[in-house]
C-alpha cells in the first residue's frame, strides 16, 4: 500500500475507533429476567395474562447522597421488549460512595405503559455502582398467568401459542 493509501486507512480506523465509544458519565446497571406462567416458561411474553409488553429497570438510592434518588424513572433507556430478556442502562447511574447502595428491580408493563402489579416480581437486590462499569444483577423472575390463547399445555409445559 502507498504512504497516502496507508495514512488515511489509519486515519480511518482511529475515527471509526473514537466513534464508537460510548460515553462514561457513571456505571451501568444490567439485569435480566424469565417469565412463567403457573410454574410454566412462558417462551412468548404475549402469552403472560396479562401480556408483558416490555420490562422497565427500576433503581432506588439508599444510603449517603443517593438516597431516595431513581435514576432510570420516566427515561426510555431503562425500557426493554420483554422478549428481549436483558437489557443494560446508559453508563449513567451515580457511583456510589461507602455504605450507599442501590436497589435494582424490575416491572412489568402493558402496551399502554402502565405498570402490572398483578405480575409479581422478587424483592430488590442491593448493589453497589463503579464508575464505567457495568453492575450485573441476578435473572428476575416475573410471575403471571397463562393468557386462555396460550393454555394448550404441549409436551415441554411451556405456556405457549398453539
Amino acid at each position: 500500500m502507498s504512504r497516502p493509501l496507508t495514512l488515511i486507512a489509519l486515519v480511518l480506523l482511529v475515527e471509526g475507533a473514537v466513534g464508537s465509544c460510548v460515553p462514561i458519565n457513571g456505571g451501568a446497571v444490567e439485569v435480566s429476567w424469565v417469565v412463567h406462567a403457573n410454574g410454566r416458561a412462558i417462551t412468548d411474553c404475549s402469552c403472560a395474562d396479562p401480556a408483558i409488553t416490555s420490562v422497565r429497570i427500576q433503581i432506588v438510592g439508599h444510603g449517603g447522597a443517593i438516597e431516595g434518588t431513581t435514576p432510570c424513572a420516566g427515561r426510555p433507556q431503562c425500557v426493554f421488549s420483554c422478549q428481549r430478556q436483558t437489557g443494560a442502562t446508559p453508563f449513567d447511574i451515580p457511583e456510589t460512595h461507602g455504605d450507599e447502595l442501590y436497589a435494582i428491580s424490575v416491572v412489568a408493563v402493558d402496551k399502554d405503559g402502565a405498570d402490572l402489579p398483578q405480575v409479581m416480581t422478587p424483592a430488590p437486590i442491593l448493589r453497589t455502582v463503579v464508575n464505567g462499569q457495568p453492575t450485573e444483577v441476578e435473572a428476575f423472575l416475573l410471575e403471571a398467568g397463562c393468557a386462555t390463547a396460550c393454555e394448550g399445555m404441549n409436551k415441554s409445559g411451556v405456556c405457549a401459542r398453539p
